[in-house]
């Protein structure tokens, strides 16, 4: 059954990039990662019973913001700017970066995951060299904003996550990060619904509801059969699967760098 969740878990996530890249001719990035978490977060929130004070409420608005209105955004720029397989490839990296990130802090790295940092260093750097046709340096820049700052996210989310459990601590920081979103922008005159088709509603719910928020479900149900470690061994799959999915439905190209690029980016994150 893990294994099930998780699949379920793998292709919500890896079609993220994918299935928004047709809205950003139509809607604003900014308000269509308000709208993602602002459902996904309503949804993940009729699961949880558990109340908070308003204290750990605030705490975990301001943390989650490093991922709905910082990372997520940034990856949404991303997507706008470039091709969807390039977001997708760098988001996933940011396990190297809290590698990264703990190592500066002055934590000690085994020598297994110090060389895993490096090459995956040098696996990003092969990656953006080898642009194709539809990449740019502003998409290669977001989608790195968006790893990193998800990895500081994560880091940081992680004491929360020993006190109040995976699926409270991100329902809680989902949402109310999601209104913190809407009032700024509100303040900055962003808040604005875009006339859209249905189905492109309907994209924007499977984005909230699924990506938003069925997806993290899931993992949070394998995390329970199986541990955090060997869930979290999905997002390495992330690459591979959201490059299949744009090739096949956005028909992107992919030159030999790139590829030489993406297959070093993932064996550093097997390592």
């Amino acid at each position: 059954m893990a294994y099930l969740y998780l699949g379920i878990t793998l292709f919500f996530f890896s079609s993220m990039e994918v299935i928004s890249k047709p809205l950003m001719g139509s809607v604003d990035p900014f308000f269509l990662t308000f709208l993602r978490f602002f459902i996904g977060g309503l949804f993940l929130l009729s699961f949880v019973r558990k109340r908070l004070s308003l204290k750990d409420i605030l705490l975990l608005t301001l943390v989650g913001s490093l991922n709905s209105i910082i990372s997520m955004t940034a990856l949404q720029l991303s997507v706008k700017h470039g091709v969807a397989s390039t977001a997708a490839t760098l988001v996933a990296t940011n396990p190297i970066f809290v590698s990264l990130l703990v190592f500066i802090a002055g934590e000690r790295l085994t020598k297994k995951k110090f060389v895993a940092t490096v090459i995956g260093l040098c696996g990003i750097v092969v990656f953006a060299y080898g642009r194709i046709v539809g990449d740019t340096f502003l998409g290669i820049f977001f989608g790195l904003l968006a790893s990193l700052s998800f990895a500081l996210y994560s880091l940081v989310m992680k004491r929360f996550i020993i006190k109040f459990g995976a699926l409270v601590s991100t329902a809680y920081s989902s949402f109310f990060s999601s209104l913190l979103y809407g009032i700024l922008l509100i303040i900055t005159g962003k808040f604005t619904s875009p006339e859209l088709s249905a189905v492109n509603w309907l994209v924007i719910l499977y984005l909230g509801v699924g990506v938003t928020g069925v997806a993290y479900l899931t993992f949070f149900r394998a995390m329970e059969l199986i541990g955090a470690s060997a869930a979290s061994r999905i997002f390495y799959l992330k690459p591979i699967v959201s490059t299949f999915f744009a090739v096949a439905f956005l028909s992107e190209q992919l030159g030999v760098i790139k590829i030489i690029g993406t297959a070093i980016v993932i064996i550093s994150l097997f390592l």
